[in-house]
């Protein structure tokens, strides 16, 4: 009876100690860095939001910490496509890094009926922390500025063509636009290669909230939120 009892007890341990060790390595697992794909490894990302609809990305790592990507991205009037640059700038420990990211956009149009091609720039700054559950927040600041391609090539006659904007703004402010953000993110692991991102950007004039002058006047906030996949 008593070895019986001592080998019920034994069962019921061994029991507890496997699935505990077991669940421990499934967590573990979950383990997703939802910036880089690492050294010659890829990602791709899916994100929606405020101004794009929808916007797809593939993500190549040329190293561990530097990582070049196609992206192409829908607002509901008008499409975008460009690439993007991500690297983690320093890492003073496991749970810190500072990164930047930078997307450049062309827009072949503006407006549905505009053919006017703009593009647009977003470099960031980011300050970045991991958390014990393996999630990370990051907030950070980037310059945000956006200029029709007429104006950069310096073609005069297709300035003239430009449909006339807000009429206290001059002619270099109609064509070049330039903003600063304040952003904050958060990213969880899904699983071992996938993770939840979101990351809202209010956009700026200094301290203050951008007036209104035809470029994100509806809502003047950048919100992403998406899932990031390694492979």
């Amino acid at each position: 009876m008593h070895s019986l009892v001592f080998r019920l007890v034994l069962i019921v341990l061994i029991g507890c100690v496997t699935t505990n060790v077991i669940i421990g390595q499934a967590i573990k697992m979950k383990s997703h860095d939802y910036l880089l794909p690492g050294k010659g490894k890829s990602m791709v990302e899916f994100y929606t939001g405020s101004p794009y609809v929808a916007i797809g990305q593939y993500t190549y790592g040329i190293s561990n910490r530097v990582a070049v990507g196609v992206i192409y991205g829908y607002t509901p009037f008008v499409k975008a496509y460009g690439f993007r640059l991500k690297a983690v700038v320093a890492q003073p420990s496991e749970n810190f890094r500072i990164n930047f990211k930078s997307p450049f956009f062309y827009y072949p149009h503006t407006e549905p009926k505009d053919d006017e091609p703009w593009v647009a720039a977003w470099p960031t700054l980011n300050f970045e922390w991991k958390l014990k559950n393996e999630a990370r927040i990051w907030a950070g600041f980037g310059i945000l500025s956006a200029a029709c391609m007429d104006y950069l090539l310096g073609d005069e006659e297709g300035e003239k063509q430009m449909p006339v904007g807000d009429p206290g703004m001059s002619k270099e402010e109609e064509m070049l636009r330039i903003y600063n953000t304040f952003q904050i993110g958060f990213s969880k692991p899904i699983s071992n290669k996938m993770s939840f991102v979101i990351e809202v950007a209010p956009v700026m004039e200094g301290f203050k909230i951008k007036s209104k002058d035809g470029f994100l006047d509806l809502i003047p906030v950048v919100v992403t939120t998406g899932l990031t996949y390694s492979f």
